[in-house]
């Protein structure tokens, strides 16, 4: 954990307990063992997407789409759709102190022109502005990245595959990213219309 941005004394001593969520292909709940104040949740049950709508209106506004108005529909069915199909669907958030403070949402497939090839694709991994560069912060994308991968193993997947293209502090994005072993194959690129 040395490695972490924003790391400090103050900020760990802060950090009271941890719950980690054990994330497997069946599980809906499952123990919670409290360490350092963060308690990791999957999404299970409709009423948890109201947990994560608060931070998913902080990522939309702080993105490069925040031009575009935010859309509840589908807010609610991509969390729906997490909840319906467990099997491949993953959507994780965090909370320290009753407050959301990062989400992931993710999927499972085989590569679609080849036989085999199962990957997890990321389609949110987000972290709270509001403690993001915290040591706290680091911890939170920490764990939902551990987690992911718990997930990934879980479902027999090859590879993690996380498309950032929010715009959203890319160096360190980057940066955690690199630590976490992840590599950059390629690039994203996009060209304006209009």
């Amino acid at each position: 954990m040395s490695q972490l941005i924003g790391e400090s004394a103050a900020e760990n001593a802060a950090v009271d307990t941890v719950v980690e969520t054990p994330v497997d292909q069946d599980n809906a709940t499952s123990k919670n063992e409290p360490t350092d104040g963060l308690v990791i949740y999957r999404a299970s049950q409709p009423e948890e997407i109201l947990r994560v709508r608060d931070i998913s209106l902080e990522f939309h506004a702080e993105c490069r789409y925040a031009h575009l108005p935010f859309s509840e529909e589908k807010f609610i069915r991509a969390y729906t759709k997490a909840i319906r199909n467990p099997h491949d669907t993953l959507a994780i958030y965090i909370q320290y102190r009753g407050k959301t403070v990062g989400v992931l949402n993710a999927g499972v497939g085989d590569y679609y022109l080849g036989e085999g090839g199962r990957m997890v694709t990321i389609y949110v991994m987000y972290v709270s502005g509001k403690v993001r560069g915290t040591f706290l912060g680091g911890k939170v994308g920490v764990r939902l990245l551990r987690m992911v991968t718990d997930w990934a193993k879980s479902q027999n997947a090859e590879e993690i595959h996380i498309h950032a293209t929010s715009g959203i502090e890319p160096k360190r994005t980057d940066k955690l990213l690199t630590r976490m072993g992840f590599v950059t194959y390629g690039g994203n690129y996009v060209a304006r219309l209009g």
